[in-house]
């Protein structure tokens, strides 16, 4: 059975239950009072590709909305869900959404709220999406020294001509990737590192772009010490 949300933060954000149109209990973070006499966002498509989704809803026609409040969370499995405010839209007249900021092959969890000066809409519609697989990855990547303290890396080219360059990442020494460089074109096959140190441990992987933003899996590192 669906009930009303009473409790609110006068300026903090609180954690509040949060009713789906289907009456299963949620939980989500609500910065403003709950009203629901305000319109529910209950007719919500949406486009998923690898690391993005877009959203479209039927325009908001009560005056009294300000805008619209985008809740994002990933399935738990549980009848409890804790969702996060991704997204605040100031106008009412919107009607879309991307959220760009998502993996690839991953289930999230969305829903919408309208809000006004004061007060916040009860969430509308959860809707479930999962995002496309990424692409696969570079096959091929060897790196070696081509003069004292200068690496050479080389690869195949990725065979999908969705691919516009390449994401270079870089550990040394057993730290963390880090971005290192990108290459354009999908058919540049080589990247040349002169900034690594002598005497130091580099390991190197390629993730393949495609103009859109999607990625590829990383690569199978290769690894080297410069002398």
């Amino acid at each position: 059975m669906k009930r009303s949300i009473t409790k609110y933060s006068k300026i903090a954000l609180a954690t509040l239950a949060l009713w789906s149109s289907t009456g299963c209990s949620t939980y989500g973070v609500l910065a403003l009072k709950s009203d629901k006499t305000l319109p529910k966002i209950t007719s919500v498509k949406s486009i998923v590709s690898k690391n993005s989704v877009g959203f479209e809803w039927s325009a908001i026609k009560n005056p009294r909305v300000k805008g619209i409040k985008v809740y994002r969370s990933i399935p738990t499995g549980g009848s409890e869900q804790k969702y996060k405010n991704i997204a605040t839209i100031t106008d009412r007249y919107a009607t879309h959404f991307v959220d760009k900021n998502i993996a690839s092959n991953n289930e999230y969890l969305y829903t919408f709220t309208t809000f006004d000066t004061l007060h916040e809409s009860l969430p509308g519609k959860v809707v479930k999406i999962r995002t496309l697989q990424a692409f696969i990855p570079v096959e091929f990547v060897k790196a070696y020294l081509s003069d004292r303290g200068v690496v050479k890396i080389i690869w195949t080219p990725h065979n999908n001509p969705a691919i516009s360059g390449y994401i270079i990442e870089r550990k040394v020494s057993g730290s963390g990737w880090k971005y290192l460089a990108r290459v354009n074109g999908r058919l540049m096959p080589e990247y040349v590192d002169k900034s690594a140190t002598v005497g130091h441990e580099y390991s190197y992987r390629l993730i393949a772009r495609a103009s859109n933003g999607a990625k590829s899996i990383a690569s199978d590192p290769v690894s080297l010490i410069v002398k």
